[in-house]
């Protein structure tokens, strides 16, 4: 089954769908488990977070939390079981919700879930924890995670996805639009680029457009907008990238060839033939080797976006855990859950950026002065951080109300679709038709 099936179904929330999964992939679990048991779904061949699990188990006689696994017979994840058993009302307590990978969410349809019903608001509880409360925590990233004012979902860490460029050429500005950033790159020298020479067209799909999906998709009234000229202006933009690596044919064991490669993308990054840099920023320090990089102010003008809205996100980082709306002992599983937002006491100088805002406010002291290398040979002086570029960095966090859930079914059939108009074998107007017509479907069937 290919992925846009395999999502459509995963999702489909239709009764019919309903009550068949969950009779079949429902009937036989527990209904009337008692208080002192917590079922933790994993939906992870890795496991879920068995140090923390044995922690609370440890310390809590009362009660005890029992994994529950939710894979297929290949050790992937099974979405449509957990869901199917989420929907009957037979579902698990706590749910490990997934975790971003390659630019892309693997999370569970979470505003879908929560608008649904089927999740937990986590503010009150949070607002009601003596330990913590919404001032012990930092608010950007957890309110750009709201759905309709409700905190469905707890995360310790995020880094911001961005991309980034010399002020001088870009501009001083949070967000652009593609025509924008088509203009800039306008006054680049002739043979420079917008992203990573190496990418290819694949590359520059995710990295262009999956921040923009969302903009052409309207959950709460099923409306999509992919026939509109700014999506079209983004296909023909995409296309224009070649189809594969200029450097697809460098041997990957070649320690030389490698290292050739690696000291010729940064020569064009560092010499002004690259426009744009994708990043992810997890540290204080980051606005200085950035400033480095581009040879003067950067600007994170991020991912070109149509409604002017801000161009860059946050990237969560770190395990993401929800509690179900039926979970049999909430205060328990809060007891739990909370663990994720609670000060670590330290902070790792590579970040990633902590929710905790005591160790936020720690990770920001926790810069020293340093000469670090990148490998390529070119090397950058870390030191402590001016007021002025401490300020650019609370400025970039504060300004984001975007997080990082681009919808992967979504993804996937815009870039099946795609395929042919890419290798010239669909013209234009047949694809953003097919395409408008595929997600305003799955859309509407999961909304």
């Amino acid at each position: 089954m290919n992925s846009v099936k395999k999502g459509q179904v995963i999702l489909l929330f239709s009764l019919t769908a309903i009550f068949l999964l969950a009779a079949c992939g429902a009937g036989g679990q527990e209904k009337n488990l008692s208080e002192n048991i917590l079922i933790y779904a994993n939906l992870r061949e890795s496991g879920p977070d068995r140090e923390a699990i044995d922690k609370f188990n440890k310390t809590h006689s009362d009660v005890q939390i029992e994994v529950r696994d939710y894979l297929d017979a290949e050790g992937n994840e099974d979405k449509t079981k957990l869901l199917a058993e989420i929907i009957a009302g037979n579902g698990p307590d706590i749910i490990d919700m997934g975790y971003t990978r390659d630019a892309l969410t693997t999370l569970l349809p979470y505003r879908q879930m929560a608008k649904g019903g089927y999740l937990e608001d986590l503010w009150p509880y949070i607002e009601n924890d003596p330990a913590l409360g919404r001032n012990a925590l930092l608010e950007p990233p957890l309110k750009a995670a709201e759905v309709d004012g409700g905190l469905y979902i707890a995360f310790p860490s995020v880094r911001i996805n961005t991309l980034v460029g010399a002020e001088s050429i870009v501009g001083d500005r949070t967000s652009w639009t593609l025509e924008e950033l088509q203009r800039a790159f306008a006054s680049m020298p002739p043979d420079s680029t917008i992203l990573n020479y190496s990418y290819n067209r694949q590359d520059a799909f995710i990295y262009i457009s999956c921040m923009s999906l969302d903009n052409y998709v309207d959950w709460e009234t099923g409306q999509c907008r992919f026939d509109s000229e700014g999506f079209r202006s983004l296909a023909e933009f995409v296309k224009g990238f070649p189809e594969k690596s200029p450097l697809n044919g460098v041997d990957p064991t070649d320690y030389n060839a490698l290292m050739a490669v690696n000291k010729e993308l940064a020569d064009r990054l560092h010499g002004g033939y690259q426009m744009l840099k994708q990043t992810m920023i997890g540290r204080l320090e980051d606005i200085q080797y950035l400033d480095s990089i581009f040879g003067g102010k950067a600007s994170f003008v991020g991912y070109p976006v149509e409604d002017g809205s801000i161009g860059s996100s946050f990237y969560i980082s770190g395990r993401s855990l929800a509690m179900s709306s039926t979970c049999r002992n909430k205060e328990a599983a809060w007891d739990f859950l909370r663990q994720t937002f609670l000060p670590v006491g330290k902070s790792e100088s590579t970040g990633p950026i902590p929710i905790n805002r005591s160790d936020y406010e720690l990770s920001k002291k926790c810069n020293v002065s340093a000469t670090i290398g990148d490998g390529s040979g070119y090397e950058y002086a870390i030191r402590k951080a001016t007021k002025e570029e401490e300020q650019r960095y609370e400025d970039l966090l504060n300004s984001i109300d975007k997080i990082e859930l681009c919808d992967k079914t979504v993804f996937d059939i815009v870039q099946e679709n795609l395929g042919p108009y890419f290798s010239g074998d669909k013209p234009l107007d047949e694809t953003v038709d097919l395409i408008q017509n595929r997600v305003s479907l799955y859309v509407n069937e999961n909304r």
